[in-house]
């Protein structure tokens, strides 16, 4: 039986990448071996037909339900991770001022830009595909091809000491979107409008600030490209930000929680309606609007050393980065803490 499960897992191996462009996980065909070993005890026939469709069942199942991806890094510490829509994955390391990227379908990442050279910490990465630029929060905000890694423009926070934490770009039909971006520690939030030569202009505008920022740290649009919601890791609140046509932020609401969230960090869009939302606790959770109410539903509770700080969603699926960062001794920060694991978190429908 072993030569046959050996044999099986090749076969399916063979299958899956052929059809799917997937690779089974380790032990799959072994388990299937057992399926075709009891089929064969019991004189159970299986015409070819029925056999493909089981093996294509068998790869949907697997591409639809990815695996734990382990990097193999002893001093990432990822702050950060955005997604494009093919399935790349690009992970911002906070511990080396460094960008990963996985590439569509693998399950290996690469050190892709070294940013390391450049001042300031590197916090919050979104890969924006309207304006092609990988847009990196480090100090202001830095850009980068999307495709080929290639620096591009530097873009300037007005402020001293800028703490650039994260990034969100405004949504519009007709790519005119501005970027905006959270000061953790200046509790406001800035403002990129669109450049008449380049995807952003170079310098930001405060467009709020405000005691209920303090803290701010993820932010997102929904379908309402009027509305912003910018969570505080410091005070665990959920806002949301009021816009103008001119970005200017009008009014700030503080949304009541189902339940509470403890210091929330990264934060994507699901879809129109649903947020995703990495806690610093450890906990993965989605956050759905309703008027100045958000429903909270707990998605991936504990099993990630050092809590996570990031999230992004891509091909229907949500990953939730393992972070580690207080494990990071300051003393000594290169000490090896690694491997460190990026987890998929199937969403509900």
């Amino acid at each position: 039986m072993h030569r046959t499960a050996i044999g099986f897992n090749s076969f399916l191996g063979s299958f899956c990448r052929c059809v799917f462009r997937v690779d089974p996980p380790p032990g799959f065909g072994v388990r299937f071996s057992v399926i075709i070993e009891i089929m064969q005890l019991t004189r159970s026939w299986i015409k070819w037909a029925a056999s493909a469709n089981l093996l294509a069942a068998a790869c949907v199942l697997y591409a639809a339900d990815p695996a734990i991806i382990s990097i193999p890094s002893k001093n990432l510490f990822p702050e950060s991770i955005t997604s494009t829509a093919d399935g790349a994955i690009i992970i911002g390391s906070y511990g080396t001022s460094t960008i990963w990227r996985i590439p569509p379908g693998e399950n290996n990442a690469a050190k892709w830009i070294d940013a390391s050279n450049s001042k300031g910490a590197l916090l919050g990465v979104l890969a924006d595909e309207k304006s092609g630029r990988l847009l990196v929060c480090q100090a202001g905000v830095k850009t980068f091809d999307l495709k080929t890694g290639a620096a591009n423009e530097e873009l300037t926070i007005p402020t001293a000491n800028p703490f650039c934490n994260d990034l969100a770009v405004r949504p519009s039909s007709d790519n005119t979107g501005s970027l905006f971006v959270t000061d953790t520690t200046g509790a406001k939030i800035f403002m990129f409008a669109k450049g008449a030569a380049t995807p952003f202009v170079t310098t930001a505008v405060e467009v709020a600030s405000d005691p209920l920022l303090a803290g701010a740290d993820g932010l997102a649009f929904l379908s309402d490209p009027d509305k912003l919601y910018v969570n505080t890791v410091t005070t665990s609140k959920l806002l949301r930000l009021d816009l103008a046509k001119d970005g200017k932020v009008t009014k700030i609401t503080e949304l009541k929680l189902s339940r509470p969230l403890q210091g929330p960090d990264g934060m994507r869009a699901i879809d129109g309606k649903r947020l995703i939302i990495a806690e610093g606790s450890g906990r993965t959770a989605m956050g759905i609007p309703n008027g100045d109410s958000v429903e909270i539903t707990t998605l991936k509770e504990g099993g990630m050393e050092g809590g996570t700080p990031a999230v992004t969603v891509t091909k229907g699926m949500g990953w939730t980065m393992e972070g580690k960062l207080r494990q990071r001794d300051a003393k000594n920060p290169d000490a090896d803490k690694g491997p460190f694991r990026l987890f998929p978190v199937p969403l509900p429908k």
